[in-house]
C-alpha cells in the first residue's frame, strides 16, 4: 500500500498556528499591504523564522520567562516604600488642592 501525504494541507496548518502567534499580521492585510497569498508563499519560502516575520513577532509576542524573570526579581519591600512614599506626596498635595472657599455669614436674606 503507498502512502499517500497531504504536504500543502499540513503547510496550511502549520501556516494557520504561526498566524495565531503574529495576530498583528492581519491589519496589514486588512490594509492592503499584503494578500494572504503573499504571506503564505513568503512562509512557504523562507519559513517562520525569516526576518521578514520580526516586525510582526516583536511587537506581538509576550515574553512570558521574561515577565516572569522581571516579577521574581521585584523587591516586595522597596516596591511597598515606594508606593507608600507616593501615597505621602498624594495626601500633601491634595491638602493644598482641597482648600475650601471659607463659608460666609448668613444672613436672614439668604434663606
Amino acid at each position: 500500500m503507498i502512502k499517500t501525504y497531504n504536504i500543502l494541507g499540513d503547510i496550511m496548518d502549520e501556516f494557520k498556528e504561526f498566524l495565531k502567534t503574529v495576530p498583528s499580521v492581519k491589519q496589514d492585510v486588512l490594509n492592503g499591504r499584503y494578500t494572504w497569498q503573499q504571506l503564505y508563499e513568503i512562509f512557504v519560502m523562507y519559513g517562520k523564522d525569516d526576518k521578514f516575520w520580526q516586525p510582526y513577532k516583536t511587537n506581538s509576542s509576550i515574553d512570558l520567562n521574561g515577565l516572569l524573570e522581571i516579577i521574581k526579581n521585584i523587591d516586595l519591600n522597596a516596591l511597598s516604600s515606594s508606593l507608600s512614599s507616593i501615597e505621602k506626596v498624594l495626601n500633601v498635595a491634595s491638602t493644598f488642592l482641597d482648600k475650601k472657599e471659607p463659608e460666609r455669614e448668613r444672613k436672614w436674606y439668604d434663606e
